[in-house]
């Protein structure tokens, strides 16, 4: 009786002390995910970091580098395309029928939801130049950037050393394998995240030109969401080119027709 006794509140204990540290983790979820988001950013501009060093360029200053880039390639798109994507989605109210302008057409919702979401997006100019006063939220958001950078910028500067004493933990014959692995991975993940990222500028770019060219409307709205849903594997591929046909056919069966061209040649010249 003893020993079950033993037993079961061993178990009681196990499974408390579980309990709570899935509670604790959900609690800092957001911290962990900041976490990985970091050590993913790190990854990605690794290579780029250690290839200026190879030139005798401080790593601080690779870091600093990458960070400034990092701010162009967010602040460029929106200084150019959002001001313009909310003209297309004004014209494109502008042009429902007049049984649709209603606001309780589902097409004027729609298009009106995108439009105010258009307009709380931050322009190139409030990211170069902030404003003085800023809310609780936008805070928070912005102590979760620093938060990500800095530990993107630990993780390029330390991570050799953090892995080093984890593999001090483990049994000497395994030190090498964990290490390898650890490299591994972490050439993986930032090769996937330059890859994908390429690639999402590539297709919006190519698929807005050629949109241009054939003549499609709101064609930097359909491409940059072409663009974008390349984050989605198979799928996004499918809702951009079922999106650019369904625009086309609002205005001929021959631009539908060469709008889905367009999206085809795109996606086999990807692959």
């Amino acid at each position: 009786m003893g020993e079950t006794a033993r037993r079961t509140a061993v178990a009681t204990l196990v499974v408390i002390g579980l309990v709570a540290l899935a509670l604790a983790l959900w609690k800092i979820r957001i911290v962990i995910a900041l976490l990985f988001l970091g050590v993913t950013l790190a990854a990605a501009m690794r290579p780029g970091v250690e290839w200026l060093r190879g030139y005798r360029v401080p790593r601080v200053v690779g870091i600093l580098l990458h960070y400034l880039l990092l701010v162009g390639f967010v602040a460029l798109p929106l200084w150019l395309i959002v001001p313009r994507a909310t003209d297309q989605v004004q014209s494109a109210i502008g042009t429902l029928p007049s049984a649709t302008k209603h606001p309780s057409g589902v097409k004027h919702q729609i298009l009106a939801g995108l439009e105010r979401r258009l307009r709380h997006l931050p322009t190139g100019t409030k990211i170069v130049h902030p404003a003085v006063t800023v809310s609780v939220k936008a805070f928070e958001v912005i102590v979760g950037i620093f938060f990500t950078l800095a530990t993107a910028a630990y993780w390029v500067v330390d991570r050799d050393r953090f892995v080093d004493f984890v593999a001090s933990m483990v049994p000497r014959p395994k030190r090498k394998t964990l290490r390898d692995t650890w490299t591994l991975i972490d050439g993986k993940l930032g090769a996937f995240v330059r890859g994908h990222g390429l690639l999402i500028v590539f297709v919006a770019a190519v698929l807005s030109g050629l949109f241009f060219a054939v003549g499609l409307r709101y064609w930097l709205l359909v491409g940059s969401f072409a663009g974008i849903v390349e984050i989605i594997p198979v799928i996004g591929p499918l809702a951009a080119g079922a999106l650019a046909i369904g625009v086309g056919l609002t205005q001929s069966i021959n631009t539908a027709l060469a709008a889905g061209v367009c999206v085809l040649g795109v996606r086999l010249a990807e692959d």
